[in-house]
Order: C-alpha cells, then structure tokens, then sequence
C-alpha cells in the first residue's frame, strides 16, 4: 500500500471517528446546569469541581463540549497542514530550512531561554484548575519557546532535539483521543458524557479538580505538538526562517 493511500485511509478514519464521537455525545449528552447564569451559581460549579479557576471550571466542566469542538477543530487544522505541506508528500517543492545567521549570543540565550519557557507552559497546564493558566495556554506557551529556538538556531536543530515526527503524531493523536475516551467513558456507567470521573478532592491542592487537571495536561501535549508542526511545516515549506 503506497503512502497516498496510507494517508487517505488515516484522514477518513480520523474523520470516521470525530462523527461517532459527536453522534454519541449527540445521543447522549443532557445539560445539568440550565437555568441563570449568575456568578454565584459559576462558583458553585467550582466549588463542586473542587478548583479555584472558576474560568476553567466552566471551559473544562459545565462548557466542555465547546472546548472539546474547539479543540477538534484545532485537531482537523493541524492534519491539513501536515497533509499538504508534507515535503514528502509527491510535487512537494519543499525545500531543507535555511541555516540560522542570529550571533553566537542570540543562539545562547535561545538555549538557555527554551527550558524555562517550556517549564513554564508545563507550569500553566498543570496548575490551570488552582489559578490562570490552563492546557490551551500552556501548550501554547511552551510551543512559542520551540519557535524562539527556531529562530535563534533554525528548525532542524530543534526537531533533533525532540522526538522523531512519527512518535510525535502518536503522541498528540493518542492525547486527543485520550481526552474523547474520557469525555465518552461515563456512558458505560450509565452517566451523561462530560460527567467526571475523578474525585473532586481537597479545593487548593494540586490533586484536585476531578478531571480538570487530566483535561489540562492532554490538552497541553496536543495543542504543544499541534503548534510546533504547524510552526515547522510553514518554515520547511518556505525554506526558512
């Protein structure tokens, strides 16, 4: 089986499974929270989550079917961008990026600078139910630190310092699904899709906020993967920075 035909299989399965988890969600869902959208009734729901960001109480807990769409739309962007700027791909006039010009000292600061960033998105994810931050900041965070190392010092030495692009894919793919597995997973116990599984726990603690924290840390590797390909696909297929 050639490559187009791998690929045209992977995208349709891709899709097949994007419609049959809305169909299910569709099938399933039913909203617990109608009724006024008042303050106190958002910091309830955070109470009952047991976070102290009410904003990621509400985009990760009584809202989460809009992020989850959001992040399939990020999740469909990040394939097309693969898909048509793979310079492997037949006709691609993709060309090597060019080698970085930036002085010894920018190079340096840019590896000094890239762990800290990284730390820091890695930081915003994680501590995203206890306060500002969350998975989509973070993982952007810690994105933008790659793409100042790839200014500094070019793409290709970045890349070799990351995984290899294949066990890449899996990774952000196998988080995205991660993350649909435990939005749908209620319904075999006979709860609404989005309930959470994980306990609330003690408000303030890190080991809290039920599903929050998974949520925030899968949605950090898959925005953090999603970026950089896009970042390094762009940069490939213009020849450079």
């Amino acid at each position: 089986m050639n490559r187009s035909i791998r690929r045209s299989l992977y995208i349709t399965s891709i899709f097949a499974l994007v419609g049959a988890f809305c169909a299910i969600v569709w099938h399933g869902f039913t909203y617990a929270g109608a009724g006024s959208a008042s303050v106190q009734r958002w910091i309830e729901t955070a109470t009952l989550l047991g976070t102290r960001n009410v904003v990621s109480s509400i985009y990760l807990g009584t809202r989460f079917l809009d992020s989850v769409l959001e992040l399939l739309v990020f999740a469909v962007a990040v394939l097309g961008v693969r898909h048509f700027l793979d310079e492997t791909a037949p006709g691609s006039t993709a060309e090597p990026p060019d080698p970085s010009s930036e002085s010894h000292v920018v190079s340096a600061a840019a590896r000094l600078m890239l762990p800290i960033v990284v730390l820091l998105g890695l930081y915003l994810a994680v501590h995203g139910h206890l306060s500002p931050g969350g998975g989509f900041s973070g993982g952007v965070v810690a994105a933008s630190g790659l793409l100042m190392a790839a200014i500094a010092i070019g793409s290709a030495p970045v890349s070799r310092r990351l995984a290899p692009p294949t066990a890449l894919e899996r990774i952000e793919w196998s988080a995205m699904l991660l993350i649909l597995a435990l939005v749908v997973a209620p319904v075999a116990i006979s709860l609404p899709p989005f309930s959470p599984l994980l306990p609330a726990g003690t408000v303030g603690r890190l080991a809290s906020g039920g599903n929050v924290l998974p949520y925030n840390l899968l949605i950090a590797i898959k925005v953090f993967i999603g970026s950089w390909t896009v970042v390094q696909q762009f940069l490939r297929h213009r020849g450079g920075i």
